[in-house]
């Protein structure tokens, strides 16, 4: 049987398969070695980010100064938090890994700010064309990687027709100058997740008038998300009838115009309240009450019983028989409706 073993004697290289971010360590990750031994003072460098090994444990919590193949380990010594499946691999060269993280880090900037000008871009065109499609961008960040997309999914799912979230950028640790500078550049609300916010983002936020809101349940976020995403929905007009009356005679007053002899059905007639005029059980005007008599006075409101007179803007042919209906359009706030 060939046996297959991994060369231990090269420069450690492993798979992040959990991060978060530890008050008491800082950021650190669990890596798995895949090839090489890993020791404590390793410089290392994963993704974008560099470190250098202050301290492992094994799996059962024990300091441990070297890790072999198939080792998963907890590794001290990030300067950030990685992602998971994020390549780890120990590098010679200190200096190597300076200059290509820095490259990395700045190729990372060019790539989000192009997306975000595509999704904003994007979002615009469907704003203009359509009149009706709003997105909230989000920027979540977390503890750790579970959170942060169990997070993430559930604000998804918030998202119908008319409204959704848009999340533009997620990661692990504390809340950043650079994730309130990317807020603003978006216009985003950052929303995270059993992390604190470092005192450079709190004034850099205030500075900017960015939204920054922490959570320690994930239904809270949620719930208030939900809410926010509801003050971005058209409110519902409805018509409300204010009153209904019937016509008797027409004439002229001079200076006013046409009025409308009239007698209270139902409810009231309020003056510069919306007015439709219906014949023949078709609607054939439709203003607003510019005129309200009681006799020879002027009226804000006429009660049922009561005759009075009606003017309405841009209408003149009243005839007897006529009803005037008075109604006012009202905005309800809406709730959202899920897909």
């Amino acid at each position: 049987m060939l046996e297959l073993k991994a060369n231990k004697d090269v420069l450690a290289r492993g798979t992040i398969i959990d991060s978060k971010l530890d008050k008491g360590h800082g950021p650190m990750a669990t890596v798995l070695i895949q090839r090489g031994t890993l020791n404590v003072g390793d410089p290392f460098i994963c993704n974008n980010i560099s470190g250098k090994v202050r301290a492992m444990m094994n799996e059962r919590g024990q300091r441990i100064k070297t890790a072999l193949p198939s080792d998963p380990v907890q590794v001290l010594g990030f300067d950030q938090v990685p992602q998971s499946s994020d390549i780890f691999a120990v590098v010679e060269d200190e200096k190597e890994i300076k200059r290509i993280t820095s490259e990395r880090q700045r190729l990372k900037r060019e790539i989000d700010q192009k997306k975000i000008s595509a999704q904003s871009l994007d979002s615009m065109s469907a704003l203009i064309k359509e009149g009706t499609i709003k997105n909230l961008p989000i920027i979540i960040k977390g503890d750790v990687d579970g959170s942060i997309e169990a997070l993430s999914e559930q604000l998804t799912k918030i998202s119908n027709d008319e409204v959704g979230v848009q999340v533009i950028h997620k990661s692990v640790g504390m809340v950043s100058e650079s994730d309130v500078l990317l807020a603003a550049a978006s216009n985003a609300v950052i929303v995270g997740f059993h992390v604190q916010i470092s005192s450079n983002a709190k004034l850099q936020a205030q500075q900017e008038g960015v939204d920054i809101r922490t959570y320690n349940v994930i239904y809270q976020a949620v719930e208030e998300i939900t809410l926010a995403l509801e003050g971005l929905l058209e409110p519902e007009e409805i018509e409300e009838t204010l009153g209904k009356a019937v016509v008797q005679e027409s004439f002229k007053i001079p200076k006013i115009g046409f009025i409308a002899g009239s007698k209270v059905l139902e409810g009231n007639i309020v003056r510069n309240g919306k007015a439709r005029v219906i014949r023949d059980d078709e609607e054939i005007a439709n203003g607003e009450i510019t005129s309200l008599k009681h006799l020879k006075d002027d009226a804000k409101e006429i009660k049922e019983g009561f005759e009075c007179g009606i003017g309405i803007n841009d209408f003149s042919k009243f005839k007897e028989g006529d009803f005037i209906i008075c109604y006012e359009i009202k905005s309800l706030k809406r709730k959202l409706k899920l897909n």
